[in-house]
């Protein structure tokens, strides 16, 4: 089921920004929710001040039984960096690992991830951002989470006394990096006309038994089929469309994210 996105992030959109209020600084180890010890994200603001920024939230992967938050260095940290560069503010989350003797199946996985893209919706004044305007990435399980948020329907209820559970959990663009197996369950399940744009990028050879390729493919068809815009490249060891670097792919992802923010 798909809601106009400037309607379901509610009074939050054309808050005014105050140079008092807004946060300039990284923040490390925020907590979005206490329901588990690793629910918690950093934070980087945009580079660019002045209009409330884009927003681009990370989700790491591991397989959902590890894993970590951190972009503080090599490609991550490049990934970052360039987001914060074209003015987007960048946020990364932990969430908790699968463990079905405490009651996390993966669905629970994606409703704490939920949460915390509404906390990050709820700290748009604080974090000079536009709620409207954000976007949700990942990487391997990651991915997957990025896709259930974009395209299950809203984890937001109108009728919850926590203000912060009244806001949206769907972004408005998704990209994923890496697809795993998991894509039926996770993402084409739930996925309608008319939903977020997908950017896709699997440099995974043929062979590869967790993110084969063939994943990645399912995934971009079933956009194509239904009319969502969806852009899906690697680095030539697969059927996807190739590109020369990971540089060349990033830019390729940030103008993505830029069109399809825009609107």
């Amino acid at each position: 089921m798909t809601f106009p996105l400037r309607m379901i992030v509610g009074g939050l959109v054309g808050a005014t920004i105050t140079a008092a209020t807004v946060v300039a600084e990284p923040q490390r180890n925020l907590k979005y929710d206490t329901k588990h010890e690793r629910n918690v994200l950093d934070y980087w603001p945009a580079k660019s001040k002045g209009k409330p920024t884009p927003v681009f939230v990370w989700f790491h992967g591991g397989g959902f039984r590890q894993g970590d938050k951190k972009l503080d260095g090599g490609a991550s940290a490049w990934m970052r960096e360039a987001y914060q560069e074209a003015g987007y503010a960048v946020v990364s989350c932990n969430y908790p690992f699968l463990n079905k003797g405490a009651g996390i199946d993966y669905m629970d996985i994606v409703i704490h991830c939920a949460r915390a893209v509404q906390f990050v919706r709820s700290k748009a004044e604080e974090w000079n951002i536009d709620p409207a305007r954000l976007c949700c990435g990942g990487v391997s399980a990651g991915a997957l989470i990025s896709e259930a948020l974009g395209y299950h329907d809203d984890f937001a209820d109108s009728n919850a006394k926590d203000k912060v559970a009244r806001l949206s959990s769907r972004p408005a663009v998704v990209v994923s990096h890496m697809q795993p197996i998991g894509t039926k369950d996770f993402a084409l399940r739930y996925m309608e006309k008319g939903e977020a744009p997908l950017f896709l990028f699997s440099d995974a050879a043929e062979n590869d038994r967790i993110h084969n390729p063939a994943e990645a493919l399912k995934i971009r068809d079933k956009a194509r089929e239904l009319g969502i815009p969806c852009e899906a490249l690697s680095l030539g060891r697969n059927k996807l469309a190739a590109v020369k670097n990971h540089k060349e792919m990033l830019g390729r992802q940030l103008k993505f994210c830029e069109k399809h923010l825009s609107k």
